[in-house]
């Protein structure tokens, strides 16, 4: 067994799979062209595997594996590339930095797989970072972040493997109630015009596709009790929560953020 060509070789399957899961965020990853060379993708995994079961992933079999799976992710990458040069996407794109709202409502569902408009109305919520590192972050910096999400806006995000977004389209991720385990989030009411709002049909997840979010109406809303999810390993006493809660709100009243109890 060549060591070199099968690191070459994991790696262009690694790549292949990735490219994989981005493209089928999209719409056309549905398609005919994408659905064989996600057959062809899974395939050379298969065959490498069971290779590799067998002992008997030589060096010309692994080369020739390689040279094939660098061919599919070739292709993955040029049907990716030819995902954003259609009418659609780059309608969108420009709709995105105009803030054009039902223009975006038309596109995105049909740019982005699973994705569809949601009626607006609800009261909407966006968790708040309160810990780092497994402390109590300082209740100033806190209050400093809700502030600029009034003001400056939440960021808009959206990487390779984000449903429903990317890096050109980005998108602020919303819900309708508290997320379970979050005992500081922001509560918009009413949804307070926040547009375009669409809901990702396999998750659930409410997206806005803006840059920034700005949030002008949001209220703070802290838990009364701390309630601690065991995956986070965190150990906080009832008093040291009270007293954090206490320091938060008073930041918040002097920055005039009204804050209710969750």
């Amino acid at each position: 067994m060549d060591e070199a060509v099968v690191t070459e070789l994991e790696t262009a399957l690694a790549d292949t799979g990735a490219l994989l899961v981005r493209l089928q965020k999209y719409r056309q990853g549905t398609g005919p062209e994408a659905t064989l060379l996600a057959r062809r993708a899974l395939a050379l995994g298969d065959m490498a595997r069971r290779l590799h079961r067998r002992e008997a992933l030589d060096h010309a079999a692994s080369t020739h594996l390689l040279a094939d799976a660098r061919a599919v992710a070739d292709a993955l990458r040029a049907v990716l590339a030819d995902v954003q040069q259609t009418p659609a996407y780059r309608a969108a794109v420009a709709a995105h930095a105009a803030r054009d709202v039902p223009a975006l409502l038309r596109l995105l569902p049909e740019i982005f797989a699973g994705l569809e408009p949601e009626p607006p109305g609800a009261d909407l919520f966006i968790p708040v970072a309160w810990l780092r590192r497994g402390r109590l972050r300082p209740p100033a910096d806190v209050a400093a972040d809700i502030v600029e999400a009034r003001t400056a806006g939440v960021r808009g995000d959206g990487d390779d493997v984000s449903p429903g977004a990317d890096a050109t389209l980005p998108a602020v991720t919303v819900a309708t109630s508290a997320p379970a385990g979050e005992p500081l989030v922001l509560r918009v009411p009413g949804g307070a015009g926040v547009a375009p709002l669409l809901r990702l049909r396999e998750s659930g997840e409410l997206l806005v596709h803006v840059p920034r979010l700005c949030l002008p109406t949001a209220v703070a809303r802290v838990a009364e009790r701390l309630e601690l999810d065991e995956q986070l390993r965190v150990e906080i006493e009832p008093a040291a929560w009270s007293a954090w809660r206490e320091a938060l709100a008073a930041a918040l009243g002097a920055a005039r953020v009204p804050v209710e109890a969750g």
